[in-house]
């Protein structure tokens, strides 16, 4: 009896909410220090070097994009922070660069356009300046910059200390004052005029309230890197904490502006300063790790939840990292707020300082100190040829697969099953021949 995908859409259904396991598959290489990557296609990214340098990967070849290295502070740790595209980068061209300037490491916004004559450059002469913070005496400054499903520019700023171990973490409370731009997230429409315009619902956008009109939530440390559900809208952010807790915060997208997600009155969901007016209301995060003070060093990275097609199992999990210890995780956020939160037995070592989405909903993680772009796959057993079921041969893995495995029957194969077998989840794109006593079991 043949029996093709459609008999098991019930059956693969069931399986979603169980936990897949990650692997990362190298797309490119060669960088130095790679802190961000903006994904065009399964064979093309821009990524962004802290020494100023745009990389363009196409088909598996490296090329200069931009290079700013005259503009910026330094180029180990002062230089890009964080680059993204408008999201009509395919007909205006527009990649939009935070880096720290050259003499004052103020953090500029700068819009640079592609060349017109030649898409695989950006023009140099183009730069024009969106949004700068000060920092003069350096510190965190968050990095990351995108768009929302709103088609406004969001900005985060760190609170500007620098943070060093067992000291006080913003003595100054940036974070929490409304007329500082520092230890915020900004939104601005890049759209409605030049340099920007104000959303008209942001939540200070109140001509001489003496707070800034780009504001949009407060109360961040060093949020190294956030993202927006593509299909929710909700709103995902890591925030590095000083000594004791790394933090994941999750807004959902009916939540109402602005958001105070604590610091430096919290670390975590744990008081910080006890300076700080009582009576305030916080944004609790969603999980809260152990750091630094626990003896061993810690950085959380703030990831995306998975949309894509290729994995079906991975559909809804949102994947982070720690870049400190090479750590990646998975969690599943239920609708009643309850979740659950998988560390991945991932081989490879990494720094994972950045991730990445691409236009299909794959997506892909940035590794610093060894200069390295991966694909986030979930690991799957392949047939690489038609065959029984209970026959290593069968398989990509030369193993027979078993109720923890998530199994793929290849386009034009055939595999019979002859005896009772296993499987996590099963996608046919060829045929299962189950013989008289055969069985499948999800």
């Amino acid at each position: 009896m043949i029996r093709n995908l459609f008999l098991l859409l019930f059956v693969c259904s069931k399986l979603m909410a169980q936990a897949p396991r990650l692997t990362l598959e190298l797309a490119a290489s060669g960088f130095y220090r790679p802190c961000d990557v903006a994904v065009l296609s399964d064979t093309k990214f821009l990524v962004a070097q802290t020494d100023g340098k745009v990389k363009l990967v196409k088909n598996g070849q490296m090329s200069t994009f931009l290079d700013i290295g005259s503009k910026i502070d330094d180029p180990d740790w002062g230089g890009i922070f964080g680059i993204t595209l408008h999201p009509q980068y395919d007909t205006n061209g527009y990649i939009y660069v935070h880096y720290s300037r050259k003499g004052d490491m103020a953090s500029l916004i700068a819009r640079f356009t592609r060349n017109s004559t030649n898409p695989d450059v950006a023009d140099l002469s183009s730069e024009a300046i969106i949004f700068t913070v000060a920092y003069p005496n350096g510190g965190h400054r968050s990095g990351r910059i995108g768009f929302g499903p709103d088609g406004y520019l969001y900005i985060t700023t760190g609170d500007s200390s620098p943070g060093s171990r067992n000291s006080i973490g913003d003595p100054n409370k940036l974070a929490q004052n409304l007329t500082d731009l520092h230890g915020k997230l900004l939104r601005i429409d890049v759209n409605g005029g030049f340099p920007y315009t104000i959303p008209p619902t942001n939540p200070f956008a109140n001509p001489g309230d003496g707070v800034p009109d780009e504001l949009y939530a407060l109360g961040l440390r060093n949020p190294w890197r956030w993202s927006f559900d593509r299909q929710t809208g909700d709103f995902w952010l890591g925030d590095v904490g000083q000594d004791d807790w790394e933090e994941l915060n999750f807004t959902s997208a009916n939540a109402p502006a602005p958001q105070n997600y604590g610091w430096p009155c919290f670390e975590g969901s744990h008081a910080y300063n006890a300076t700080c007016a009582p009576g305030s209301s916080y944004h609790m995060p969603l999980l809260d790790y152990a750091g630094y003070s626990s003896g061993r060093d810690a950085s959380i990275t703030g990831g995306f939840v998975y949309r894509g097609s290729k994995y079906p199992s991975l559909k809804g999990w949102y994947v982070y990292a720690d870049y400190s210890r090479g750590i990646y995780w998975t969690l599943k956020r239920e609708t009643t707020g309850t979740f659950q939160t998988i560390q991945q037995s991932i081989s490879i070592a990494s720094n994972p300082v950045s991730f990445g989405e691409g236009p299909d909903g794959e997506l892909y993680v940035i590794s610093f100190f060894d200069g390295k772009l991966y694909r986030i796959n979930v690991y799957t057993i392949q047939s690489v040829q038609n065959g029984n079921w209970n026959s290593p041969s069968t398989w990509n893995c030369n193993c027979v697969p078993t109720s923890a495995d998530e199994v793929t029957v290849s386009t034009g194969h055939t595999v019979t099953v002859s005896q009772p077998s296993m499987a996590k989840l099963l996608v046919m794109k060829g045929k299962i021949q189950v013989a008289t006593g055969g069985k499948l079991t999800f």
